[in-house]
């Protein structure tokens, strides 16, 4: 397993990527804190989306119930995507000056090779 940090310039082009590519596919947001260890926010849920801006990232899911839930991460400082040792995306994980870390797992690796060049 390798890990890749983003350059804070490609995150809009990366993240806007992996959300074509991961449309639909199941996942789950894990959120680490040193207080309380790992929680997770939602489990093997659709994502719908992950959208950055100026001021933050913001990762949809569609839960089972037909409600869409979002999880918001103002003043990310670091984006890293977890690559397995065959090629595929297996984890996004955003840290902030202002939240725990946010893990998002993908329940089927996702092929790095469909990331722009040189951003995964």
């Amino acid at each position: 397993m390798q890990t890749h940090t983003i350059a804070p310039a490609n995150w809009k082009n990366t993240l806007d990527s992996l959300s074509r590519i991961a449309d639909g596919s199941s996942g789950s947001l894990e959120i680490l804190r040193d207080d309380m260890g790992a929680q997770y926010e939602v489990e093997e849920v659709p994502l719908r989306g992950i959208s950055c801006d100026s001021s933050g990232i913001e990762l949809h899911f569609a839960l089972r119930d037909g409600r869409h839930f979002v999880h918001r991460i103002e003043h990310p400082r670091s984006v890293k995507l977890e690559e397995q040792d065959d090629g595929m995306i297996a984890a996004l994980e955003i840290d902030s000056d202002d939240d725990p870390r946010a893990v998002l797992r993908f329940h089927a690796p996702l092929a790095s090779r469909l990331l722009p060049r040189g951003e995964a």
